[in-house]
């Protein structure tokens, strides 16, 4: 994840000396390339800072992997403030059902901000060049804003590829998925917000559950392992707070 975050920090930096250099140049591309020059930059930074788990393993203790096993478990009361645990859980079609459909809506949102972000430098450009910004150039501004326009959006949707669409398809070649018992926090960026959990972190897929799971502080969260598909998470008590559609695993399950 910190890996992510210096490449979208670098991306940021160079978009923003990208639009600088036009803005000497006479291009008067206004403040929306600006602000995505700074969105990208704040969200590189966020997940370069913030893009781990909360603690760290004892290295004396290894990780707790129960695989099917763990179905047929009695209900168990959450761990304790201090300890944490990730265990796998089967991988049903039902559950792969889950995945598919959120995923789906997830490429489906990608596509919009990337569609939306292009008409917008679109419509900018033609606005510019009908009130003669500048004079004798408005097909260069045009081609200009809707170059970076472009550029912004296969920006976006390749980086929604990348840490969603494809880590997805993984998941779905596996045969089981996660459970974290431990502490949660939710941290907010201005594309949507990152899940620390104990020994990881990841972004989470739009705004879903962000609020469900910013309350939480310690609970249970069950998520595919590489595309971070969110698909449930209980408070300290065993209390359902999130679940996505269609996912009918309990935590008395467990």
């Amino acid at each position: 994840m910190r890996v992510l975050g210096n490449i979208v920090l670098v991306f940021g930096i160079l978009f923003l000396v990208l639009m600088v250099l036009a803005e000497f140049g006479g291009g008067h591309t206004g403040w929306i390339p600006f602000g995505v020059a700074a969105m990208l930059i704040f969200m590189g930074w966020k997940l370069r800072t913030s893009g781990k788990g909360i603690v760290q393993p004892d290295p004396a203790a290894p990780p707790e992997h129960s695989g099917a096993a763990t179905l047929a478990a009695p209900a168990q009361p959450a761990a304790p403030a201090g300890q944490f645990s990730t265990v796998e859980l089967p991988l049903t079609p039902e559950v792969a059902a889950v995945i598919v459909s959120e995923n789906a809506r997830t490429q489906r949102l990608a596509l919009r901000v990337a569609g939306g972000l292009f008409l917008i430098m679109f419509v900018l450009g033609i606005i510019l060049a009908a009130v003669k910004v500048a004079p004798g150039q408005g097909k260069t501004l045009i081609a200009l804003l809707s170059i970076i326009g472009a550029v912004a959006a296969i920006l976006i949707y390749s980086i929604t590829w990348l840490t969603t669409q494809k880590p997805v398809r993984r998941d779905l070649r596996g045969t089981t998925y996660l459970r974290t018992t431990g502490p949660v926090q939710v941290v907010r960026m201005s594309s949507g917000g990152m899940l620390r959990l104990a020994d990881r972190a990841f972004l989470m897929n739009g705004r879903n559950g962000m609020a469900e799971l910013s309350t939480l502080g310690w609970g249970r969260v069950d998520y595919s392992p590489h595309g971070h598909v969110i698909l449930a998470a209980w408070d300290k008590q065993g209390r359902s707070v999130y679940s996505l559609p269609g996912y009918n695993v309990s935590r008395g399950s467990m």
